[in-house]
């Protein structure tokens, strides 16, 4: 599935802007810097409490993971979290701060910068780089 295709997705559920906002490697697919695979969208605790009563699957990150017992919900390659790792974020204040780009709000590039630093994986280091060199040519 395109990045248009999982945003389109996004666009079609019809979420309350102010309430969430795209995270992960979205801000890059958004601007072209990337093929995502599914959409990562951190969002209010209200907002999680009323998706996951409305059907979302409950999931929980496998034990591998480096947060293990971190639970998210997921829809068609959706996934809501209402905290992020790693690092210390205050969603709310993200959410508030996010900028529109097709009509969905995404995560300030900066930030998505920082927690790509942060994350320590190698695909997270080379998108880092990917967002370096965006933004030096902004």
């Amino acid at each position: 599935m395109s990045n248009a295709e999982l945003f389109q997705k996004v666009r079609e559920l019809q979420l309350p802007i102010g309430k969430y906002a795209l995270f992960g490697s979205a801000p890059l697919g958004i601007r072209g810097l990337k093929d995502c695979h599914d959409v990562d969208i951190i969002v209010t605790e209200d907002l999680w409490r009323k998706c996951k009563n409305n059907g979302w699957e409950l999931k929980i990150m496998p034990h591998a993971g480096p947060y293990p017992d971190e639970f998210y919900l997921e829809n068609q390659g959706i996934e809501l979290w209402r905290n992020w790792r790693p690092g210390e974020w205050d969603i709310d204040s993200l959410i508030r701060e996010a900028e529109i780009i097709g009509g969905l709000p995404f995560i300030q590039i900066d930030k998505v910068l920082a927690w790509k630093k942060l994350s320590g994986r190698d695909k997270d280091f080379k998108d880092a780089a990917v967002i370096e060199e965006f933004l030096d040519n902004q």
